[in-house]
C-alpha cells in the first residue's frame, strides 16, 4: 500500500511538473509571438512612412525633370507635403522656402524615418495627417497672407490707397494716375491673393479627412468670404476706373460689403486657430 502511494505521489508529481513546464513554456511562446507581432507592426507602421517619403521624392523629380528647378506654385505643394511627414516624425528638419537644398532635406529626411524605434514609428504614423500639421504646414501661412491682403479696414489696402472724395465732386484729381493705380490694384488682387485662395482649396480637399466636418466646412467658409470680400475690392476698383460707366453710388455699399465678408472670414479663421492654441 506505502509502494502504492508513493507511485501515486510520484505520478501526481510528474504530472504537476509537466503542467509547469507547459504553462511556461505556452507564456513564452506567448511572450515570442507578441514581440514577434510588435515587430511586424512596426516594419508595417515604418513602411507607410517611407511609402510617403518615396512618393515626395517622385513628385520633386517629376516637378524638376524639365527645367531643373521646381517653380514656386509646386514648391509651395511639396514644401507642405514634406513638412506633413516631417512634423509627423517631430523633425526639425522643416522647409521654410526653397534654399537650393531640397535633396539634402530628403536625404536627411530618409535617415530620420530609417532611424526611428518602434514606439516613434507607430506614434508617427498615427499623427501624420493631423488637423494642426495640415493647418500649419499646408493652409494657415496661406490663409494670412489672403487676409493681409483683403483686410479693407488697413490704409494699406488697396483700395485705401487710392485717395479721391468718394463724391467725386473733385475737379482737381488726377483721373489719369487714379485709373492707372485703379488698374494696377485690381491686377494686385487677382494675382497673387487669388492663386493662394485656388491652393488653400486644393489643400483643403486633398487634407479634407484631416479635419471634422465642422472643421471643414469653417475653414471652407472663410475662404468663401474672404474670396467674396476681394471681389467686391475688385468692383469698387473698377468704379475708380476712367470712364469705367460703372454706378458710383454703390460704392459705399460695396465697401461696407467687402469690410463685413472679411471679418467674417477673420473671425473663422481665428476660432479655428483658438481651439488648437495655433500662433501664426
Amino acid at each position: 500500500m506505502k509502494k502504492l502511494r508513493r507511485i501515486g505521489l510520484g505520478l501526481v508529481a510528474s504530472l504537476l511538473s509537466i503542467s509547469l513546464v507547459a504553462c511556461g513554456s505556452t507564456k513564452e511562446e506567448q511572450k515570442q509571438g507578441s514581440a514577434k507581432q510588435e515587430q511586424k507592426q512596426m516594419g508595417k507602421e515604418q513602411k507607410k512612412l517611407e511609402q510617403k517619403l518615396f512618393k515626395l521624392e517622385s513628385e520633386y523629380e517629376e516637378y524638376t525633370k524639365e527645367k531643373g528647378y521646381m517653380e514656386s506654385d509646386d514648391y509651395l505643394v511639396f514644401e507642405a507635403a514634406f513638412n506633413i511627414l516631417a512634423m509627423s516624425i517631430e523633425s526639425k528638419n522643416i522647409l521654410q522656402g526653397d534654399d537650393g537644398e531640397l535633396d539634402k532635406h530628403l536625404k536627411d529626411l530618409k535617415t530620420e524615418i530609417d532611424h526611428l524605434s518602434n514606439n516613434q514609428a507607430i506614434k508617427a504614423q498615427k499623427r501624420y495627417g493631423s488637423a494642426v500639421d495640415v493647418y500649419e504646414a499646408a493652409i494657415g501661412t496661406h490663409m494670412h497672407i489672403v487676409l493681409t491682403k483683403a483686410d479693407i479696414t488697413q490704409h494699406f489696402n488697396a483700395v485705401n490707397t487710392i485717395e479721391l472724395d468718394k463724391d467725386f465732386n473733385a475737379d482737381s484729381y488726377d483721373y489719369e494716375k487714379i485709373d492707372a493705380d485703379a488698374t494696377e490694384a485690381i491686377k494686385s488682387i487677382q494675382g497673387m491673393p487669388m492663386k493662394r485662395i485656388k491652393l488653400i482649396k486644393e489643400e483643403l480637399e486633398k487634407y479634407k479627412a484631416s479635419f471634422s466636418t465642422e472643421e471643414y466646412n469653417q475653414l471652407n467658409s472663410a475662404v468663401t468670404s474672404v474670396t467674396s470680400s476681394l471681389n467686391k475690392q475688385v468692383e469698387m476698383l473698377e468704379v475708380l476706373q476712367k470712364e469705367s460707366g460703372k454706378d458710383k453710388s454703390t460704392l459705399e455699399e460695396n465697401t461696407k460689403a467687402a469690410e463685413t465678408q472679411f471679418l467674417d472670414a477673420k473671425e473663422k479663421v481665428s476660432a479655428f486657430e483658438s481651439k488648437y492654441d495655433i500662433q501664426m
